[in-house]
């Protein structure tokens, strides 16, 4: 695997920050070098929040995103102010509870070609339904995971045992389900 780049984008509060700690931690578990950044807005909770981490199996030269593989868009904002960044073939991943992708270039306007391909997950609806709110940002770890490969499987799983103790179970069903979700893109 060559250099990898995500930018992950929501609200504070969604857990944007520990998704890129998870993801992060993983791909090192996998054997990968990984650099990550983080930011957010003064407010604590509803200001935006986003981490930008790049992952290679060789020394990374420079640690900040330049142009994302893959875009996690928690919140609309994070569409809206990333998609036209992306280029073609990479991957933008939204929670399709909450973010509207249906003006995306691509998305069937007629004698527009498609730059990124837009993929959708309903996270927080899988976290509410297991009963955990919270776990929104989990269920989309796992819906990477699929649709990605990196991190591998393993290695999400033991990243989020390590980073939640004591709701490992809870957790690992929304990651679980978030990974089956991303089986209809395969």
């Amino acid at each position: 695997m060559k250099r990898k780049e995500f930018r992950i984008y929501g609200s504070g509060g969604q857990g944007v920050i520990t998704l890129g700690h998870l993801i992060g931690s993983a791909a090192l578990l996998d054997g990968c070098e990984v650099a990550m950044t983080e930011e957010y807005s003064p407010q604590i909770t509803g200001g935006w929040s986003s981490a930008d981490l790049v992952i290679s199996d060789e020394e990374i030269d420079y640690p900040l995103v330049r142009n994302p593989d893959y875009l996690l868009a928690l919140n609309q904002e994070g569409f809206d102010s990333n998609i036209a960044r992306m280029r073609k073939g990479s991957a933008v991943l939204v929670d399709s509870e909450l973010v509207d992708s249906s003006d995306a270039p691509g998305n069937g306007k007629s004698g527009e070609m498609s730059h990124a391909i837009i993929m959708g997950v309903s996270a927080r609806k899988i976290a509410v339904s297991l009963g955990t709110p919270n776990s929104g940002n989990v269920a989309m770890f796992g819906f990477l995971s699929r649709i990605s490969g990196i991190p591998t499987k393993k290695s999400c799983m033991e990243s989020i045992k390590k980073r939640f103790p004591k709701r490992a179970e809870e957790n690992v069903k929304a990651f679980e389900k978030g990974y089956d979700a991303g089986g209809k893109f395969e």
